[in-house]
Protein backbone atom coordinates (compact mmCIF):
# COMPACT_ATOMS: atom_id res chain seq x y z
CA UNK A 1 0.00 0.00 0.00
CA UNK A 2 1.24 3.28 -1.00
CA UNK A 3 0.81 6.62 0.80
CA UNK A 4 1.11 10.12 -0.44
CA UNK A 5 3.88 10.79 2.05
CA UNK A 6 6.02 7.77 0.27
CA UNK A 7 9.43 8.78 -0.78
CA UNK A 8 9.91 8.06 -4.08
CA UNK A 9 13.25 5.92 -4.50
CA UNK A 10 15.59 5.73 -7.81
CA UNK A 11 15.59 7.28 -10.96
CA UNK A 12 12.32 5.47 -12.40
CA UNK A 13 13.93 3.07 -14.15
CA UNK A 14 12.75 -0.79 -13.20
CA UNK A 15 14.07 -2.09 -10.13
CA UNK A 16 14.15 -5.86 -8.62
CA UNK A 17 11.50 -4.94 -5.36
CA UNK A 18 13.53 -7.35 -3.46
CA UNK A 19 16.97 -5.12 -3.54
CA UNK A 20 17.35 -3.73 -0.45
CA UNK A 21 17.68 -0.01 0.10
CA UNK A 22 20.74 1.98 -0.20
CA UNK A 23 22.27 3.53 2.95
CA UNK A 24 21.27 7.03 1.42
CA UNK A 25 16.98 5.73 0.42
CA UNK A 26 17.15 4.52 4.13
CA UNK A 27 18.12 7.63 5.83
CA UNK A 28 15.63 9.61 3.25
CA UNK A 29 13.15 6.73 4.60
CA UNK A 30 13.92 8.37 8.14
CA UNK A 31 14.30 12.07 7.36
CA UNK A 32 10.55 11.53 5.74
CA UNK A 33 9.39 9.60 9.00
CA UNK A 34 10.75 12.52 11.13
CA UNK A 35 8.64 15.04 8.91
CA UNK A 36 5.19 13.03 9.36
CA UNK A 37 5.87 12.92 13.19
CA UNK A 38 6.04 16.53 13.10
CA UNK A 39 2.93 16.29 11.08
CA UNK A 40 1.52 14.15 14.10
CA UNK A 41 1.78 16.20 16.48
CA UNK A 42 0.37 19.13 14.39
CA UNK A 43 -2.89 17.49 13.73
CA UNK A 44 -2.65 16.42 17.34
CA UNK A 45 -2.38 20.09 18.21
CA UNK A 46 -5.37 21.32 16.00
CA UNK A 47 -7.54 18.27 17.34
CA UNK A 48 -7.55 19.44 21.24
CA UNK A 49 -7.37 22.99 20.23
CA UNK A 50 -11.17 22.63 18.26
CA UNK A 51 -12.09 20.89 21.61
CA UNK A 52 -11.20 23.81 23.87
CA UNK A 53 -13.95 25.92 24.75
CA UNK A 54 -14.11 29.69 24.25
CA UNK A 55 -13.43 31.56 26.82
CA UNK A 56 -16.29 32.99 29.25
CA UNK A 57 -15.32 36.98 28.96
CA UNK A 58 -17.01 36.55 25.22
CA UNK A 59 -19.87 39.23 24.65
CA UNK A 60 -23.18 38.15 23.95
CA UNK A 61 -23.18 38.86 20.49
CA UNK A 62 -20.25 36.34 20.17
CA UNK A 63 -22.41 33.26 22.14
CA UNK A 64 -25.08 33.97 19.69
CA UNK A 65 -23.20 32.08 16.85
CA UNK A 66 -21.65 28.79 19.46
CA UNK A 67 -23.87 26.63 17.48
CA UNK A 68 -22.49 27.70 14.00
CA UNK A 69 -18.72 27.57 15.94
CA UNK A 70 -20.05 24.02 17.84
CA UNK A 71 -20.54 22.57 14.24
CA UNK A 72 -17.15 24.22 12.60
CA UNK A 73 -15.18 22.97 15.46
CA UNK A 74 -16.61 19.43 15.07
CA UNK A 75 -15.89 19.27 11.52
CA UNK A 76 -12.08 20.88 12.48
CA UNK A 77 -11.85 17.98 15.45
CA UNK A 78 -12.98 15.47 12.35
CA UNK A 79 -10.27 16.22 10.02
CA UNK A 80 -7.69 16.69 12.51
CA UNK A 81 -8.42 12.78 13.72
CA UNK A 82 -8.69 11.79 10.28
CA UNK A 83 -5.22 13.46 9.67
CA UNK A 84 -3.82 12.39 13.02
CA UNK A 85 -4.65 8.59 11.65
CA UNK A 86 -3.65 8.37 8.74
CA UNK A 87 -0.06 10.23 9.46
CA UNK A 88 0.56 7.63 12.55
CA UNK A 89 -0.40 4.22 10.27
CA UNK A 90 2.30 5.65 7.31
CA UNK A 91 4.63 6.42 10.52
CA UNK A 92 4.07 2.51 11.41
CA UNK A 93 4.09 1.44 7.86
CA UNK A 94 7.48 3.29 7.36
CA UNK A 95 9.05 2.08 10.66
CA UNK A 96 8.00 -1.50 9.60
CA UNK A 97 9.89 -1.25 6.72
CA UNK A 98 13.16 0.53 8.38
CA UNK A 99 12.88 -2.53 11.11
CA UNK A 100 13.01 -4.51 7.95
CA UNK A 101 15.51 -3.57 6.67
CA UNK A 102 17.84 -4.01 9.89
CA UNK A 103 16.55 -7.50 10.14
CA UNK A 104 18.14 -7.47 6.47
CA UNK A 105 21.05 -5.92 7.29
CA UNK A 106 21.78 -8.44 9.96
CA UNK A 107 22.02 -5.58 12.55
CA UNK A 108 19.04 -7.08 14.82
CA UNK A 109 18.03 -10.67 15.09
CA UNK A 110 13.88 -10.37 15.82
CA UNK A 111 13.04 -14.13 14.83
CA UNK A 112 9.40 -15.40 14.71
CA UNK A 113 10.35 -17.01 18.16
CA UNK A 114 10.81 -14.03 20.12
CA UNK A 115 8.55 -11.95 18.76
CA UNK A 116 5.36 -14.43 19.05
CA UNK A 117 6.01 -16.31 22.47
CA UNK A 118 8.29 -14.59 24.84
CA UNK A 119 8.71 -17.68 26.91
CA UNK A 120 9.53 -20.09 24.12
CA UNK A 121 13.08 -21.38 24.62
CA UNK A 122 15.43 -19.51 21.94
CA UNK A 123 18.20 -20.79 20.09
CA UNK A 124 21.71 -20.45 21.62
CA UNK A 125 23.08 -17.74 19.47
CA UNK A 126 25.51 -14.86 20.07
CA UNK A 127 23.51 -12.36 17.52
CA UNK A 128 21.94 -9.72 19.54
CA UNK A 129 18.46 -10.28 19.32
CA UNK A 130 18.02 -6.29 19.40
CA UNK A 131 16.05 -6.97 23.18
CA UNK A 132 19.56 -6.75 24.59
CA UNK A 133 20.12 -10.28 25.36
CA UNK A 134 23.13 -11.99 23.60
CA UNK A 135 22.34 -15.54 23.22
CA UNK A 136 21.03 -16.79 26.48
CA UNK A 137 22.45 -14.07 28.17
CA UNK A 138 21.19 -10.97 29.40
CA UNK A 139 23.72 -8.08 28.53
CA UNK A 140 22.08 -5.73 30.90
CA UNK A 141 21.15 -7.93 33.97
CA UNK A 142 25.23 -8.51 33.75
CA UNK A 143 25.68 -5.46 33.89
CA UNK A 144 24.07 -4.40 36.68
CA UNK A 145 25.61 -7.37 38.67
CA UNK A 146 29.30 -5.69 37.97
CA UNK A 147 30.91 -4.11 40.82
CA UNK A 148 33.81 -2.58 38.88
CA UNK A 149 32.24 0.93 38.41
CA UNK A 150 31.50 1.08 42.26
CA UNK A 151 35.27 -0.05 43.55
CA UNK A 152 36.82 2.39 40.99
CA UNK A 153 34.71 5.02 42.87
CA UNK A 154 35.31 4.27 45.88
CA UNK A 155 39.10 3.61 45.14
CA UNK A 156 39.18 7.53 43.74
CA UNK A 157 37.12 8.95 46.84
CA UNK A 158 39.87 7.52 49.13
CA UNK A 159 42.53 8.32 47.18
CA UNK A 160 40.86 12.37 47.08
CA UNK A 161 40.38 11.80 51.36
CA UNK A 162 44.34 10.34 51.70
CA UNK A 163 45.57 13.63 49.74
CA UNK A 164 42.71 15.97 51.79
CA UNK A 165 44.34 14.74 55.31
CA UNK A 166 47.80 15.05 53.98
CA UNK A 167 47.41 18.67 52.81
CA UNK A 168 45.95 19.62 56.16
CA UNK A 169 48.86 17.86 58.23
CA UNK A 170 50.99 20.13 56.32
CA UNK A 171 49.68 22.45 56.73
CA UNK A 172 49.20 22.29 60.74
Amino acid sequence: MTSPNDVAMGDGSPVDIHEPFTIEENISQLNAIDKSAVQLMSHAATALNSLTTPSSTSSPAEQGGSEINAHAAKEAFTQSTDAFLTALHDIDVRMKRQIMALEEASIVDLNSASRGDPNASAKASLRPNGLGAIGNLDVGWLNSRSTKVERDMEAELWDKARKLIESLAKDK
